[in-house]
């Protein structure tokens, strides 16, 4: 079914309410994935949802979490708490009340899980303790909650986060709401260094005898850490016991005062090394130990995901996900999506060929602007700055007099000023800075290795159990391939499972930079730069070079241009009377190249 126009998207936000959603996921007994494309009405949903689930009792708790702080802030019961429903907002450390010094402090425990420790000793004796609520909104703080907002950093950090959450507020009735699934596109791989478990033994073993039987199974397990091999790894029983904050404290201080900022509190770490898939263990070559460590999701679930294929959200999740919106196409009929699938806009090809790539999109911005169309710009983050300066130069080269490419601290720029163009990078979601744009060039293309493939693909394996994978780019029009190296060896999951980790880490994080200007529900220009078929739109037309690109929209190249405005010169002296001679002395070329041009008509380049 294709939902098109205004008129048919309302009539489907209208029928799928927070409450008919809710319906769906008690239904299914398994993941529900809304594959909602930007612009469709995900975030409006996801506030309806969360206030059906609670304000009707569907649910004692919902966890909501979130790729950015900034999609957070716009929630409406953020914005708007209601009155007798406890919303509990986890927000990050206050680094600028802490103030510099004690910054840099926290940032040391941070890195080594000491974060009770910092608590004590920063927290502790702060003077804006009284009115700090970030030391308290853990653990009991988080008593009598009905909502909470987090970060999908928290899943990164503490695989076992929604687990802890649930135990701290006491309910059994829990609905999770993922904003997306970018944690699942990173890797669940973690590494215990034996330097910091040899401290960690250190420590226990030099703690007070009061503790002795706080010690006796973490420093038994920590103990056998030091000399276990792959295989012992991978046996049954390294679930590590429960411990109290008490002990955990003091095992901090005392790990502090024996090693300083060498000290790393590895009971979080082994906590998850015990629960982590057997055969994600191993003793790796430098003698340290790696294992994954995926996040718990067990609860009713819903993602909300217009890119992620349900296969690959299954596989990294680990359950069993429906997709009831896999037959609706959201598409606005009069956007069009052109491609250029060529190399050129490859990380190793870029600076080379950037002079004729941005200038091609130079003068195809300064045409659109000169329309009255707002352009936004795309490019990988590591040649945004770069991007920036070259695109500005050529744009006031190209007419626009006060061009002005910005890359940073959008909010705090007029962007509705004439000649201001933004600039982001691949990567970014989560704001509606730029919605009212009008067209969204890539300047380059976006491209991994299978080194970043196989970080999300077999990071659950031990490195023996590994295939290997292979990227390839071939055909016309140019198209990326991942897959196991090996024939015999594409019976495999993992060989099918490559290509929709490919699109996940590559076309999925265009199609979200580009869903900054909400393609799929209004009209719109797009140009991408990426050898892959896009999935979720059929292009309009697609180029295999550059210069079919440029012949599709009238646009000369340097060289060409450079004729051109010669051919004008020459045209201009012949019809001011100059004799060829004096024509080539006064514009200060050749004889020759005057005779070229001499019955030439004038020709003007063209924006």
């Amino acid at each position: 079914m294709v939902i098109s126009g205004e008129e048919q998207l309302q009539a489907f936000r209208e029928q799928w309410n927070g409450s008919k959603i809710i319906e769906l996921v008690k239904q299914s007994k398994d993941g529900v994935l809304i594959n909602w494309l930007v612009g469709v009405g995900k975030s409006t949903n996801i506030d309806g949802v969360i206030e059906d689930a609670i304000s009707k009792n569907e649910y004692e708790l919902v966890i909501a979490l979130f790729p950015t702080r900034r999609v957070i802030d716009e929630r409406r019961w953020v914005q708007c708490p209601p009155p007798n429903i406890k919303i509990v907002n986890l927000k990050p450390r206050p680094r600028r009340r802490c103030g510099s010094a004690a910054d840099a402090t926290w940032t040391r425990y941070e890195v080594a899980d000491s974060a009770m420790l910092g608590r004590a000793e920063i927290c502790g004796v702060c003077r804006h303790r009284k009115r700090c609520p970030w030391p308290t909104q853990y653990g009991k703080g988080m008593e009598g909650a009905r909502v909470v907002f987090a970060t999908q950093s928290h899943l990164t950090r503490s695989p076992g986060f929604i687990q802890q959450i649930i135990r701290w507020v006491g309910v059994t009735r829990v609905l999770v709401v993922l904003d997306e699934v970018g944690f699942a596109a990173a890797s669940f791989r973690k590494t215990i260094g034996m330097n910091d478990v040899r401290r960690y033994v250190g420590t226990l073993k030099a703690m007070s005898p009061s503790w002795e039987r706080d010690n006796k199974r973490p420093l038994y397990l920590a103990d056998l850490l030091l000399s276990a091999a792959t295989v012992d790894l991978q046996g049954p029983g390294w679930k590590p016991p429960m411990f109290s904050t008490d002990w955990a404290l003091a095992v901090q201080m005392k790990g502090k005062d024996l090693y300083g900022n060498d000290f790393r509190f590895l009971a979080y770490d082994l906590q998850q090394f015990g629960t982590s898939p057997v055969e994600s263990r191993e003793r790796c070559s430098d003698g340290n130990i790696a294992f994954a460590s995926p996040p718990y999701v067990g609860c009713d679930l819903i993602v909300y995901s217009g890119t992620g294929h349900p296969e690959f959200v299954e596989y990294r999740l680990g359950r069993k996900i429906s997709n009831p919106f896999a037959e609706y196409v959201f598409k606005h009929q009069n956007t069009t999506w052109f491609n250029i699938a060529s190399r050129l806009g490859a990380r190793k090809y870029f600076h080379g060929n950037a002079p004729q790539i941005l200038d091609f999109f130079a003068q195809l911005v300064a045409r659109r602007l000169k329309e009255g169309r707002r352009p936004l710009l795309i490019a990988k983050k590591c040649f945004v700055g770069f991007c920036a300066t070259e695109m500005e130069k050529r744009l006031r080269e190209f007419g626009i007099a006060d061009a002005k490419v910005v890359y940073g601290n959008w909010d705090k720029e007029n962007l509705t000023t004439a000649g201001v163009v933004p600039l982001i990078n691949y990567g970014m979601i989560g704001t509606n800075l730029f919605e009212d744009f009008d067209c969204a060039y890539c300047l380059t293309g976006f491209y991994v290795n299978e080194t970043v493939v196989n970080s999300i693909l077999q990071d659950g394996l031990a490195s023996n159990s590994r295939l290997q994978i292979k990227i390839t780019t071939a055909g016309r029009p140019r198209r990326r391939s991942a897959g196991t190296l090996y024939p015999d060896q594409r019976s495999f999951d993992i060989h099918k499972l490559a290509q929709l980790a490919l699109n996940q880490q590559e076309m999925d994080r265009v199609i979200q930079a580009v869903g900054r200007v909400r393609p799929f529900t209004r009209a719109r220009e797009v140009v991408t730069f990426q050898c892959a078929a896009n999935p979720l739109f059929p292009y309009t037309c697609e180029f295999n070079t550059l210069a079919e690109a440029r012949g599709h929209f009238g646009i000369q190249d340097r060289r060409e241009r450079g004729r051109h405005e010669t051919a004008a010169r020459v045209g201009a002296a012949r019809a001011a009377g100059f004799t060829q001679h004096k024509a080539a002395s006064v514009l200060n070329v050749s004889l020759s190249t005057v005779k070229r041009y001499w019955s030439s008509e004038k020709v003007s380049s063209t924006l």
